[in-house]
């Protein structure tokens, strides 16, 4: 995504859910939607939680955000077992 500055961008995953960022990273590239990845380290109480979390922002053009919000709402439902 370049060449345009004027580029309005959207969240439509934030999460720090390493399995849950490349199933939605998978399947944004498979619909050969756009997306550019932000992410940030933060520690919980160390006490807690002595390892460092990466947080993960998914982010996509407004212009494709319905869409690309309806692919991640998809794949991140939890299979019923019982349906399967």
């Amino acid at each position: 995504m370049s060449g345009n500055a004027d580029l309005e961008l959207v969240v439509v995953l934030d999460t720090n859910d390493p399995y849950a960022f490349a199933l939605a990273e998978g399947c944004l590239r498979e619909a050969e939607i756009p997306f550019f990845v932000l992410n940030q380290i933060t520690t919980l109480v160390n006490d807690i939680d002595p390892f460092p979390r990466k947080w993960l922002r998914i982010q996509v053009a407004r212009d494709r955000e319905a869409e690309a919000g309806e692919i991640i709402a998809a794949v991140m439902q939890p299979v019923d077992e019982c349906d399967a």
